[in-house]
């Protein structure tokens, strides 16, 4: 994902928290209680557990599936959503249709505006509609896909007025699972997500740093698991993630130690500051690749003015090992070498590297970090003026 979509995909969110933040005074009392405001206007019935009837593709017109967990651009955290990409054709104008999972309710839509702070034509795929789509399945459980290119003309009748470019619209459109709710192109990626607000992800040291953004990530589950067979093995062999969990991992914060999410000082925590739509630059990252978990990956919101990912030469210390008693330690930064389809090395590969960095865990849930760039590990050995302090 590039910046242009980051930037739709920023304003979205932004949007859909501003609206929900307008339909009461009071603030959450949780994470799952915001969920429920921003999407169902705390308004959302019935009860799970759910289990997904389908997929929002077909199987049949599936190419491949990306589980969670990936790290690249202004994803600086972990991505908290499958990429789902139908085969291309050699019609290019052919359209893939997009399913409702299960029965439930369509609660929110949202047409990118186009253009967005006066860039012209901010999406990756260089378009002018560009949708998100929510679905309440239960009063704790919702599915959305995003990044859609038209709306089915049975939702479409029902939305109640002319859809724009903009804020999210309100909806409560009822869909039975595996009704058409949109279309989506041949050999392009888009997300897609299941939230159960009765789980909640334990990797989080503080989940509470996603209410005034993205409230839905610690409740963000791994949709394989609510699939049945032959279904799920079907799915399950277009997904380039072997290993468990297949859905893949978002929650890598091990209290006490370097693993996990990282906020820089006064740059506002997850959310940051004023509503900024680069919202992650003060974001920082040691977790592992989301195709071969063995693999460190460290993801930072801004290195030479914009976000990087690196892998480790030598693939140590292990982040979830690196706790203060470890005083300082170093990370040779090079480029990441895994397939993206399979999830395996690239046998011709040019590991690019970076430099080095410098991470020490400190008491009180903080670390001091800074980046040397074309600098090796040999020839760096403390900290200066320029390292900055993380938190949790």
């Amino acid at each position: 994902m590039n910046a242009k979509r980051l930037l739709v995909h920023a304003l979205a969110i932004i949007s859909v928290a501003a609206h929900a933040s307008a339909q009461t005074a009071t603030s959450p009392a949780s994470t799952a209680d915001a969920v429920s405001r921003m999407w169902s206007r705390g308004t959302a019935t019935g009860s799970g557990p759910v289990k997904l009837k389908t997929f929002p593709l077909r199987v049949e017109d599936i190419s491949h599936i990306n589980p969670m967990g990936m790290m690249a651009s202004g994803h600086t955290t972990p991505t908290d959503h499958l990429y789902l990409v139908a085969k291309e054709s050699r019609d290019k104008r052919k359209l893939y249709d997009v399913l409702a999972v299960a029965d439930g309710h369509v609660v929110v839509i949202q047409w990118r505006p186009n253009p967005v702070g006066g860039q012209p034509d901010p999406t990756v795929f260089d378009r002018a509609v560009d949708l998100k789509v929510v679905i309440e399945h239960t009063a704790t459980c919702w599915s959305y896909v995003d990044h859609l290119v038209e709306l089915d003309a049975a939702i479409q009748k029902q939305v109640g007025g002319e859809l724009k470019p903009g804020q999210p619209l309100p909806v409560r459109i009822p869909v039975k699972a595996g009704q058409v709710i949109g279309k989506v192109c041949g050999g392009f990626t888009f997300d897609f997500a299941l939230i159960d607000t009765t789980v909640t992800r334990k990797g989080f040291v503080r989940p509470e740093q996603f209410l005034k953004r993205d409230p839905w990530k610690p409740h963000t589950v791994d949709p394989f698991d609510y699939v049945d067979e032959p279904l799920r093995s079907k799915l399950l062999s277009f997904n380039a993630r072997k290993t468990p969990p297949v859905g893949g991992k978002i929650d890598y914060d091990v209290d006490g130690r370097l693993a996990g999410n990282w906020y820089r000082e006064g740059t506002g925590g997850y959310a940051g500051l004023d509503r900024r739509w680069d919202y992650w630059v003060g974001h920082l990252t040691f977790a592992y690749h989301h195709l071969a978990p063995s693999q460190i990956i460290i993801s930072i919101g801004e290195l030479d003015g914009r976000a990087r990912q690196f892998a480790v030469r030598g693939n140590a210390p292990d982040p979830a090992k690196v706790s203060p008693a470890n005083g300082l330690v170093k990370y040779s930064l090079i480029a990441p070498n895994v397939d993206r389809r399979t999830g395996r090395p690239m046998a011709d590969f040019d590991e690019r590297y970076y430099g080095v960095l410098l991470a020490q865990v400190l008491d009180g849930r903080k670390v001091k970090m800074e980046v040397f760039a074309d600098k090796t590990a040999d020839t760096v050995s403390s900290f200066t003026n320029a390292a900055r302090i993380y938190e949790r």
